[in-house]
């Protein structure tokens, strides 16, 4: 009965949180104190419990790296002209009959290179939904194509901190969880490029402003060197090269375009590392401002609690009878489909991607160890479950951001057809697996 009163209070925080729209820090700051009651009320000593959840939070160091190295890696590619010169690229290539197809190419190649839908979504998305109410299109169908592009990196890119904290979670090694997850999204992006392709037909855009344009050319150089920070972080993972070392050389080739090509002060980088890039055109500091290490502040404080629950959970043992349940479901639908149940049931409580994350790790762990499975295989579980469905969920962190940013209706979620067709697409692919393994 404690733990469902803590719970209890810990869900009406969170539910406090969205309606007022303050940090959720704060939520799991009071829910952390009420599960530390409980664990204290049953018989945990006080300094036992502080150990448990510190040795959670130890997960989260490498995960805490990258965050912060992303804070300067989204500033400086803004200040270095990289944004700017990928989002000029990409508006030249928009016809009347290719928009809808544009924007989600766009969005996803940005994904990519972010990994952080939040980034995407303040740069990309603003920029192409700015287009499309200029230019008379369907602002549904555009923005459900930016919220699918803006998903497709927070699996894939090397500067995802989702694949971090997945990688981190799950105790493998990003690169091989990241290749697991290359090998389950060609038919859903496929899936999706071809269901974009056809709505681009169906709602064209009337016309392109010219001013977006224009503006990009007059506040920034858009020479070929600003593409290199972006072919860096691309690149060297495929050779091998450390995620959090692709990051930093990524960050230091976006200073030396900021320095060297955008013709910046050493003082005005500095200033965009750690406040966030603004630039000096007025008509550019909606579209391209942001970055920096504050903006990582939250995010970090979110993921060091989140880790701190599992720490304490894991060691306390208050969540055996849920995962006891986990089990029973894990027989009746498969273990991935369970996966998807508490996945998107995580999410729906917690409102959070990351709690999301850290909680289905927490409570699928021990039936992925009865069954035999690999920690690779609980990593890839979750990438292709917690990740997608976060998006889904319309009061989730994952989704309200987003769609506020683009000033659109949860009404855009089922046009987002990549959020659903990848975790669709990894059920069905697990149950082909399971048949095999049982024929053999």
């Amino acid at each position: 009965m404690d733990l469902l009163a803590a719970f209890g209070v810990f869900l009406i925080c969170v539910a406090g949180c969205m309606v007022e729209e303050v940090s959720l820090v704060w939520a799991l700051l009071i829910g952390f104190l009420c599960f530390f009651a409980v664990g204290v009320r049953r018989g945990t000593a006080a300094p036992t419990l502080m150990r448990m959840a510190l040795s959670g939070m130890a997960t989260s160091m490498k995960v805490l790296r990258i965050l912060l190295l992303l804070g300067l890696l989204t500033a400086l590619w803004r200040a270095g002209g990289t944004v700017a010169f990928f989002v000029w690229a990409g508006v030249r290539l928009i016809t009347p009959g290719t928009f809808i197809l544009v924007a989600f190419l766009l969005a996803s190649a940005f994904s990519l290179a972010f990994g952080s839908c939040f980034g995407v979504v303040g740069t990309a998305g603003v920029i192409l939904m700015a287009i499309a109410r200029s230019g008379g299109a369907n602002l549904i169908v555009t923005a459900g194509a930016i919220m699918s592009g803006i998903y497709v990196g927070e699996r894939l890119s090397p500067a995802s901190s989702s694949a971090a904290l997945i990688s981190a979670v799950a105790g493998v090694d990003q690169r091989d969880f990241q290749m697991r997850m290359w090998k389950t999204t060609p038919v859903p992006f496929l899936a999706a490029l071809a269901l974009y392709g056809g709505l681009s037909a169906l709602f064209p855009i009337q016309q392109v402003d010219a001013q977006i344009m224009t503006a990009l050319e007059e506040g920034f150089s858009l020479a070929w060197p600003v593409i290199l920070p972006a072919a860096a972080l691309l690149l060297l993972p495929w050779m091998k090269v450390s995620a959090m070392v692709s990051i930093a050389v990524s960050c230091v080739l976006s200073a030396g375009c900021a320095l060297f090509v955008q013709h910046l002060s050493p003082r005005e980088v500095v200033r965009a590392c750690v406040l966030g890039y603004r630039p000096a055109l007025p008509e550019l500091t909606e579209l391209m401002s942001g970055g920096g290490l504050v903006s990582m502040a939250g995010v970090c404080l979110i993921v060091v609690l989140s880790c701190a629950y599992s720490g304490m959970f894991d060691g306390t043992g208050l969540l055996v009878p849920v995962t006891d349940r986990v089990g029973a479901l894990a027989g009746r639908i498969g273990v991935f489909g369970a996966d998807v149940v508490v996945s998107f049931g995580c999410c729906a409580l917690f409102c959070n991607q990351t709690v999301g994350i850290v909680m289905s790790g927490q409570l699928m762990r021990e039936e992925y160890c009865r069954r035999g499975r690999s920690n690779l295989d609980l990593a890839e579980h979750i990438g292709n479950s917690a990740v997608n469905l976060a998006g889904l969920v319309p009061w989730a962190i994952a989704a309200t951001v987003p769609l506020t940013t683009m000033e659109v209706s949860a009404a855009i979620l089922p046009l987002s057809f990549y959020l659903y067709l990848l975790p669709l697409w990894s059920w069905v692919s697990e149950g082909r697996r399971g048949r095999r393994t049982a024929e053999a």
